[in-house]
């Protein structure tokens, strides 16, 4: 009975994955068809927050540049790639790389409103590995920072390779 029940599992764990790379290709398929080089991706680690189209962060993001924009894709979503938002080229002021300590002195202005002077003092102590990617941009009215997040020993490298490839990108 055992038995089974173990190669039930198996099997029914063999059709999710099939469908999932099934899915993932139709996706894949479809971007292509549109113009779309997923051959050329950058990985920007996790978005985090600063598109106004983008409400909800992305676990794995990338992007895509397509004739004059670049596309924010979602990598995650049902297992397969999805436009998330754009980015006009000619928008973009600045791209940077920010590690964790640099975020970490950034006083909020949360912060400062709850402690006043105090903030200064109320600095995070967390230690985990991190780094932003910051892409400022204006769209002719607002400004935007789109900020994506690397974590891990080799943050600071991730980020930066990503920075340098969207500066060649966007020149």
């Amino acid at each position: 009975m055992l038995w089974i029940i173990l190669i039930a599992v198996v099997i029914f764990i063999f059709i999710v994955v099939a469908k999932n790379e099934k899915e993932t290709k139709e996706s894949n398929k479809k971007l292509i068809n549109a113009g779309y080089n997923l051959n050329n991706k950058v990985d920007t680690g996790k978005y985090i927050a600063g598109h106004p189209t983008i409400d909800d962060s992305i676990t794995i993001s990338c992007i895509v540049a397509k004739e004059s924009k670049l596309f924010i894709l979602n990598e995650v979503a049902s297992h397969s790639t999805r436009i998330q938002g754009s980015i006009e080229k000619s928008y973009i002021n600045n791209i940077l790389v920010e590690d964790q300590t640099t975020i970490e002195r950034r006083v909020t202005v949360g912060r400062m409103l709850l402690t006043g002077l105090f903030a200064f003092a109320l600095k995070k102590k967390t230690k985990n590995e991190l780094a932003y990617l910051v892409i400022e941009w204006n769209d002719g009215k607002f400004e935007h920072e789109t900020i994506f997040e690397f974590e891990g020993k080799d943050s600071v490298i991730k980020a930066n390779k990503a920075r340098n490839t969207l500066i060649k990108i966007v020149k």
